[in-house]
């Protein structure tokens, strides 16, 4: 009996702890008395085969509409009628739908925001509908809120056309805001076409207008809204497929800006205001300004999400995190029908949530795989807000699909011809039945918590308590009042979802909410920007009331405030520029802020210029990098990247010895390289151009000048590779020699070589005065993840140069994909030492004594194996040893290998036709899995689409069952199992300690680093540039990083140089210096693109 209570006991405890864990509960409907439920029914006049966004579901406003301090509710219901519920109180609710009269119950309604339209004190609703489409017919409606009667009943009156607001169109969302900063509130309504995306080919249509599926900008002229967009520069083509919409400052010049979330391949909008009534979107005139973003976009967000006074950007898309859902859904197009995409006007874009942190100078860095947030499933909203009050913004995503149509099953059954030819019929009752066969997705909704570090912890079980949904629109809103906020979801085909915080109760975190109350024109005060100062943080609030997805919440402000007791000083920065500041305002109270008591009219502040270490220049020569598309992926597709595409290098000296830097810089396949002298006004001339013009059928990747016959003049050395050709003249390294200034090509050396190669260095091997060369490989050309042979050649001291690699060590000459080398003396006995870095190895060291290469072992990098892409070394940390620093693949990425969970090639010939296949796995959730999809796995091995007929079933089966365990086991395997940037620490006693370089340095590939102390406090810090457009696109694209300094932090370790004013997009590839005139350069070579140049502020 006593064990029996103890067992009672110890059970009710784990229950209590449990309850006590969840941050937020969920709400019985018999509790708040809100019985609201989205319905939906398919029907032979409208369902989900004539109509896309048929299960999109639908959004939820909260307002106070009776102004009696309780923030109330209205949800929306696509088919049937909206309801609008009183808040009475201690989260009991009152269904006044009738009562307020508010009538919207015919289909089709999708969002809702709200606005004092009137400006009269009182918040009014607007609903947008769906206009004429197969059996719907509707008008956008807007409820205007007449008063409030004795029983505290708001009650509402449609008034659309009076305000010229009753339109009809593929109506999505709208967001009230003044764009032009007259004082009044602007309108900007987000619609979506209805076909798909595949028939309307090219995206030069966005710039046609459809009146119906375009987006539309409306002017507050007198109190009637007018049609703006065209004069105000925005796309009204049939290929919008409006999702979602947010506003904020996003480059904090004091005017709102626009994010437009478009489905399918229609790219994202980013307007940029323009401050004349006109606006400039930025990601089609520009593709590198933000990288790549989501693919089919949902919702999204505006936010300073890491408290650097900037606006970041989420956008939601369907990336399952499910690997059997994944392995079952429509994927990533390949690689060649992506080019074709990016050939016809669409800029790249690929099935992730994404999340673009704002780098102060419009240009973004899109992390979401490194942050944490990539894969949430069907996702549909991103509801922004401090749930935990610790100061920094949390993210809670919405979830699930009635019909998931990308099902691969579904759609193989549906693409059958007969199936075809009766849907056809529009009203065909052959729909309802096939509608039928989709399979549900119904999944979690997610918790991240925000861990102050640009990532998030995903806290779904700890914070949250309902069961897996169909959720759509949602808000956060303090229903309460008690300092937190809560969450209001709605969802298809099961009620709403009223999700209480219990943070002041349970974690007691410090808060602070603000009322804004504004000028005659705009009340409210929408489009204020709060920035609380706090200690050393900063955190920015905006006013809008459109937020996330179809959904809208109440014009005030929460701040989180953690333990602090009071907020240091407040600034408000009203719509139309005015500005006040408060100061030492005390925690956890709601204070009103009324625009009157403004009295500075200083828009933004123009803060005083602070020096940077680099800042941009004009390009300073007439070369651009002309890459060919790769056609590697043609030839296999199976691999995670190319290597087509590695040049250009720069090489630096002075050719003529008349004091002046000059420039030789490599060309693609077919396209010549150039050599450029500088005069002593600092202008640069294409020089010999016809020498080089010979071998312009080889793709140049590296080349050095230095002296090969001692004669005092710097002669070059070219290598090429490309993985174009597999053998022959274009892979033979050229040397030029240099006569006085002029350059002839010595056609006896090196023709013995053929390399595809990824680095040529000079270096006196055996110090005896000359200048040897060696040259590295990175693959065996056509034959992925091959080794091939690396070399070194000995200089006789009169520019003749004979291969001694196996004499000076075998194992350097087969030691793997070696992408880049560096020779530097290691252990102090005068002789260079060799580390090399490459893919699908490890970071290996060879000590030279003069005569031999012989490899370090135990040295603390034997597991170091990864996509290695340069490497250098220096004594970092002042303690008289030499450190080492190598950039990597980047943790930007859903591959997340280790020594227990490696990524592995398999190079096998696993269909037994003569030709190797390399076979990529990674692991998911414990489970070894292959990188592709199964279309482009079978379309290289074909057994396996008889072996799996269905996608369902090649989702559910093993790694080891797809493929023979024989020919696994007879596979050459090679791994990777680390991805990240690191320092090696040199320990002093020939161990190295790996440090993973900061967030900066992750965000994507690192191909090139430059070490300079540029504080000049005596320590080396590290300048770094990359990216890599050439990937599979089931990988994506490494595009975030934009170039990054980081500053020794003087104590072993590195630390982020923020507020860059330079800007290296694109794909960056290496980094030299050179002198202008007076004047230090940073010259950066780019993949397809003209040379960065960076002054240098010494």
């Amino acid at each position: 009996m006593k064990s029996f209570l103890l067992f009672v006991l110890l059970f009710l405890l784990l229950l209590s702890c449990k309850k006590e864990s969840a941050l937020f509960i969920t709400l019985k409907s018999r509790d708040t008395s809100i019985d609201f439920q989205n319905n939906i029914e398919n029907s032979k006049e409208l369902n989900i085969l004539n109509y896309l966004y048929f299960y999109n579901g639908a959004g939820v406003a909260s307002g106070d509409f009776n102004n009696d301090g309780y923030a109330d509710l209205y949800f929306v219901s696509n088919q049937f009628s909206d309801k609008l519920y009183l808040n009475l109180g201690d989260f009991s609710f009152k269904n006044i739908t009738e009562k307020s009269g508010v009538k919207n119950n015919t289909p089709w309604t999708t969002g809702v925001t709200t606005v004092d339209i009137n400006n009269d004190g009182l918040l009014d609703i607007y609903v947008c509908k769906i206009g004429k489409h197969l059996s719907v017919s509707g008008r956008n409606l807007l409820f205007v809120n007449q008063g409030v009667d004795e029983k505290g009943i708001p009650f509402f009156k449609e008034e659309a056309l009076l305000y010229n607001l009753n339109i009809k169109s593929f109506a999505t969302q709208s967001v009230f805001f003044d764009y032009d900063r007259d004082g009044d509130l602007d309108m900007f309504l987000l619609n979506h076409s209805l076909y798909p995306n595949s028939n309307y080919n090219r995206g030069s249509s966005r710039n046609l207008i459809d009146d119906v599926s375009g987006d539309k900008l409306f002017e507050n002229i007198e109190g009637k809204y007018f049609d703006v967009s065209a004069k105000a520069g925005i796309f009204q083509g049939k290929i919008g497929y409006g999702l979602g919409v947010s506003v904020g400052d996003i480059n904090n010049d004091g005017y709102p800006d626009i994010y437009v979330g478009n489905d399918f391949f229609e790219n994202d909008y980013l307007y940029l205001n323009n401050q004349d009534k006109t606006f400039k979107e930025i990601i089609s005139e520009n593709k590198r300004k933000l990288g790549h973003t989501s693919h089919y976009s949902m919702g999204n967000a505006i936010a300073d999400l890491n408290n650097d006074e900037n606006l970041d950007i989420i956008s939601l898309d369907m990336l399952p995190e499910d690997l059997k859902t994944y392995k079952t859904s429509g994927l990533e197009y390949p690689y060649q029908t992506y080019e074709y995409y990016l050939k016809n006007g669409y800029t790249p874009q690929f099935m992730q949530n994404t999340l673009h942190y704002n780098n102060g100078n419009t240009t973004f860095s899109e992390t979401a795989y490194l942050s944490g947030i990539a894969a949430t499933e069907w996702s549909w909203s991103p509801i922004v807000g401090d749930f935990d009050n610790d100061g920094f913004k949390d993210l809670y995503i919405t979830n699930g699909i009635l019909g998931a149509t990308n099902d691969m099953d579904f759609i193989n059954f549906i693409s059958d011809n007969e199936i075809q030819k009766q849907l056809a019929t529009e009203s065909s009752q052959k729909n309802v039945e096939l509608s039928k066969n989709i399979p549900e997705k119904k999944v979690q909704n997610y918790f991240y918590q925000n861990k102050r570090n640009r990532s998030f912890e995903n806290v779904t079980m700890k914070w949250g308590d309902h069961p897996d949904s169909f959720s759509n629109g949602g808000i956060a809103v303090d229903l309460d009042n008690d300092g937190d906020l809560d969450l209001v979801i709605n969802n298809v085909n099961e009620q709403a979802y009223l999700l209480k915080n219990t943070t002041n109760e349970t974690l007691r975190n410090n808060y602070l909410s603000i009322e804004l109350k504004g000028g005659a024109k705009n009340t409210f005060g929408i489009g204020a920007k709060l920035k609380a100062y706090i200690k050393d943080q900063v955190i920015t609030e905006e006013n809008y009331t459109t937020k996330g997805y179809l959904s809208a919440t109440q014009p005030k402000i929460h701040l989180g405030l953690g333990e602090n007791q009071s907020i240091d000083s407040l600034r408000v920065i009203w719509s139309n520029g005015v500005s006040q500041t408060l100061k030492n305002i005390k925690s956890n109270q709601t204070i009103k802020l009324f625009e009157k008591d403004a009295l500075i009219n200083d828009s933004i502040e123009n803060l005083k210029e602070e020096k940077t270490f680099l800042v941009s220049h004009d390009s300073l020569l007439e070369f651009k990098h002309y890459d060919r598309q790769s056609i590697e992926f043609n030839r296999d597709p199976l691999i995670p990247f190319a290597s087509t595409n590695l040049g250009p290098d720069a090489a630096i000296t002075d050719i003529n010895k008349d004091g002046t830097d000059d420039v030789f810089i490599c060309g693609g396949k077919l396209q010549p390289s150039k050599l450029f002298i500088q005069n002593l006004e600092g202008d640069f001339t294409s020089i010999q151009d016809s020498i080089f013009q010979i071998s312009a059928k080889s793709e140049d990747i590296k080349a050095i000048f230095f002296n090969a016959n001692t004669d005092t003049y710097k002669d070059l050395l070219v290598v090429s590779g490309g993985n174009e050709f597999r053998k022959g003249k274009p892979l033979q390294p050229r040397l030029y020699i240099n006569k006085q200034g002029v350059f002839e090509e010595d056609k006896t050396q090196f023709k013995e070589l053929e390399i595809n190669a990824s680095s040529v260095q000079s270096i006196d091997i055996d110090n005896d005065g000359d200048e040897d060369v060696c040259i590295t490989a990175n693959l065996v050309p056509w034959e992925f993840g091959k080794s091939p042979k690396q070399f070194i050649y000995k200089n006789d001291g009169r520019g003749n140069f004979q291969e001694v690699t196996r004499k000076m060590s075998t194992e350097f000459q087969k030691i793997g994909n070696v992408q880049d080398i560096l020779w530097i003396d290691v252990n102090n006995d005068t002789f260079l030492d060799a580390i090399l870095v490459g893919k699908w190895m490890p970071v290996s060291i060879f000590l030279n004594d003069g005569k031999r290469l012989s490899l370090q072992s135990q040295n603390g990098l034997e597991k170091t194996h990864g996509w290695w892409n340069t490497v250098k070394a220096a004594d970092f940390d002042n303690d008289g040893d030499i450190d080492i620093v190598a950039g990597n693949w980047g943790l930007n990425t859903r591959l997340k290998p280790s020594v227990k969970e490696p990524v592995t090639l398999y190079r096998n010939d696993f269909d037994s036709n003569a030709k190797v296949d390399p076979v990529i796995t990674h692991f998911h959730d414990e489970k070894e899995t292959v990188l592709v999809s199964k279309d482009i796995l079978s379309s290289q091995l074909p057994f396996l689409n008889k072996k799996y007929l269905y996608y369902k079933d090649f989702a559910e089966a093993n790694f080891t069952d797809l493929l023979s365990q024989e020919k696994i086991n007879e596979a050459e395997k090679k791994y990777v199992f680390q991805l990240a940037s690191c320092y090696f620490e040199n320990k002093g006693d020939g161990t190295f300690k790996k440090h993973q370089l900061p967030f900066a340095a992750q965000v994507s590939s690192v191909n090139d680093i430059e070490i300079k102390d540029f504080n000049n406090d005596g320590f080396l810090d590290l300048f770094l540039v990359g990216n890599n457009y050439h990937i599979n696109t089931q990988l994506g694209k490494l595009d975030a990083l934009h170039g990054v300094i980081l500053m020794n932090d003087k104590n072993g370790f590195f630390k982020e140089e923020l507020n860059h004013k330079f800007n290296v997009a694109g794909d960056a590839r290496n980094i030299d210096k050179l002198k202008i005139k007076d004047s230090h350069y940073f010259l950066i070579s780019r993949n397809n693109d003209t040379p960065v140049f960076l002054k240098i502020n010494d």
